[in-house]
């Protein structure tokens, strides 16, 4: 009892009792854990250090199997373990080369970005590239023994998997990569003769990400763009090789276009690239996916040796036609006007003193002008493009997708095809914004895509999946925008419940790319409208209009602000709106939002990013804005 006495009167002790409570077992549990895992990284270590064989092949064992979650991940690589993993890539065994690149590749692959970064601080590209240099230079891989793992090409695989994760994440990786002269080495790895198509996928995979805005990786591909074209007409008549094949075409149509990407892209070029890429997308991922359901198990995780390849080559069919919707995205779309010289701070009205009409920046004549070449706009009517990438963006079957989740490995099939779906919206907003409405079906098929999208965006998206609501959205944008330009008039059937739903979806979102996308549906809605002259329409866009007024200020985000007033300011643009405008009163309302604009600015210019162009043009039109529309109200009165 004195011993509970003492206990209880340490000024830290909450239990009254002095018996362990529920938190301080749990604390305990916690602690031990971490001895554990603190004793099981020192034997790790311990192994990897050690000159036996045997021991460092477990050791690396050990290192792969602790790094397959991201905080573990994180955690080995912030305790430095990869400088000791990494000189083993480098080992004169090569199961111990093998098994170093395998595990320095899960570290990477599962601690992302920040892991990625240590891994370079901790200098992994030296050995990694040395690695490369010595064994793979002038690699002739050996005849395939039948029941042999081929240890130099599953060493080569698992490098080069390595370095592509590292190229992904992190900019320093691609120029360690050039001044090694890496590229050289894959580009030889793409010789269908002399490698299998596992080796020539991931060299290509690695190499798409090595050439992007990489000029010195273009010049080397640059020399191999014959052979690239050859791939892309490549053919098998082996059913177990379909799936490869279909990848290794694609990544080739990638590599040709990044090759091209830094001068005029060559039409032919494109074109050839185009229908590659349409014939990996014209395969049916979703009658597939639903014929691998009837063969997964129902009372087991534990998959047939059938269910599991079946599974293995629907990932590549995703992952192609993923990479295929980038490509084509990329493929129509166009570099942005280079940001005009701005400055942010706070300037001085007096010298705004020019009439906002004359003002180009700010016109509603925003029409967009298409420079793909003609040849490449016509190959893409004659393959249906948008009716190819449009089957993409449909949701599975709700039986395909609860079977698909139930079990763990064709869990991450249905990820991959979310995956899918939303590169095709994305894919779908390119190509909207870039072709005109005839090549898009016309008026009608364009409304439709707007109306079906706007559907999965308000009435079945999850609002937690951004990336879905993102590229959704994105392309509902643009399929509005789209008939804005050509003035259609199709919105007669929308109500005010219908435009509501809207407007509480920008409210609930969290994310402010979806938001902005939201904002600018409604600004191009109020645009609809205000070229109707009906009671009704006018009442729609007062509604709409102060709806955008009340956002700014309820809004977190300055660039977000900016877009809000941005919309407003070509809304009531036109002199047409002058009546519409003063019954909102809208320039008392505008005025407050001088300031807030400002503050924000203040607040948050060092974090702008790609989106400083439009906060600057929208704070350098404002106060013209204000004083060029109060003049004219004071017309009405």
């Amino acid at each position: 009892m004195g011993k509970q006495k003492r206990e209880r009167r340490k000024p830290h002790k909450k239990n009254p009792t002095g018996l362990p409570n529920v938190e301080d077992l749990d604390k305990e549990e916690e602690e031990l854990d971490e001895e554990d895992k603190d004793a099981a990284l020192q034997r790790m270590i311990d192994q990897l250090e050690s000159p036996n064989i045997e021991e460092k092949l477990s050791g690396l064992q050990t290192l792969e199997s602790m790094c397959t979650n991201a905080e573990m991940a994180m955690q080995v690589a912030k305790g430095g373990v990869a400088r000791i993993a990494a000189p083993l890539l480098v080992d004169e065994n090569n199961l111990v080369r093998a098994a170093s690149a395998s595990a320095l590749r899960n570290i990477a692959n599962n601690g992302g970005e920040d892991a990625c970064n240590i891994l370079l601080e901790h200098d992994i590209m030296t050995p990694l590239a040395a690695l490369l240099q010595r064994h793979y230079t002038s690699w002739q891989p050996k005849p395939k023994e039948k029941g042999k793992i081929d240890d130099e090409k599953e060493t080569f695989i698992q490098a080069i998997t390595l370095l592509w994760t590292l190229c992904e994440n992190d900019e320093h990786a691609i120029k360690y990569s050039n001044e090694g002269h890496l590229i050289s080495i894959l580009i030889k790895c793409l010789d269908i003769s002399l490698h299998s198509l596992d080796v020539n996928i991931i060299a290509a995979q690695c190499m798409l990400t090595l050439s992007e805005d990489n000029p010195l990786a273009v010049s080397e591909l640059k020399k191999y763009e014959g052979p690239l074209l050859s791939l892309l007409k490549l053919k098998t008549d082996k059913e177990s090789d379909l799936s490869n094949v279909m990848l290794l075409k694609t990544l080739s149509g990638g590599l040709l276009m990044n090759i091209n990407n830094s001068e005029c892209t060559s039409a032919i070029v494109s074109c050839q690239v185009a229908t590659a890429l349409a014939e990996t997308l014209a395969f049916d991922h979703r009658k597939l996916l639903n014929s691998v359901t009837s063969t997964l198990p129902v009372d087991t995780n534990k998959l047939n040796v059938k269910s599991e390849k079946k599974l293995n080559d629907i990932k590549k069919y995703l992952t192609a036609q993923q990479q295929a919707l980038e490509i084509l995205a990329n493929l129509c779309s166009e570099d942005p006007q280079e940001d005009m010289d701005s400055d942010l701070d706070d300037s001085d009205p007096a010298e705004e003193e020019n009439d906002f009409i004359d003002d180009d920046v700010m016109s509603t004549d925003k029409f967009h002008i298409s420079t793909l070449p003609i040849e490449l706009t016509e190959v893409f009517a004659s393959l249906k493009i948008i009716d190819i990438v449009w089957e993409k963006t449909i949701l599975l079957p709700e039986n395909v997708r609860q079977i698909l989740f139930e079990n763990p490995e064709s869990k991450t099939v249905l990820k991959h095809a979310h995956v899918l779906r939303c590169r095709a919206f994305l894919c779908l907003n390119n190509l909207i914004s870039t072709l005109d409405v005839d090549g898009l079906g016309g008026v009608e098929n364009l409304y439709r895509m707007w109306v079906e999208i706007g559907n999965v965006v308000f009435k079945e998206a999850d609002q937690n999946d951004i990336a879905l609501l993102e590229s959704a959205t994105a392309a509902m944008r643009a399929a509005l925008q789209k008939l804005v330009e050509v003035r259609a008039n199709v919105f007669s059937q929308l109500s005010m419940f219908d435009i509501q739903v809207m407007l509480n979806g920008e409210q609930q979102c969290p994310n402010p790319n979806v938001r902005v996308n939201l904002v600018r549906i409604v600004g191009n809605l109020a645009l609809v409208f205000t070229n109707t002259n009906t009671a009704n329409c006018r009442e729609l866009v007062k509604h709409l209009s102060i709806f955008l007024l009340d956002a700014c200020a309820k809004e977190p985000e300055v660039w977000v602000i900016a877009e809000c007033l941005d919309a407003i300011m070509d809304i009531f643009a036109e002199d047409e709106t002058n009546e519409v405008a003063a019954e909102i009163e809208l320039v008392d309302k505008l005025r407050p939002l001088v300031q807030l604009l400002n503050n924000k600015i203040r607040q948050q210019k060092k974090r702008l990013g790609d989106n400083f162009y439009v906060v600057s043009t929208v704070k350098t039109n404002l106060n013209r804005f204000i004083k060029y529309k109060s003049a004219q109200l004071a017309k009405l009165k």
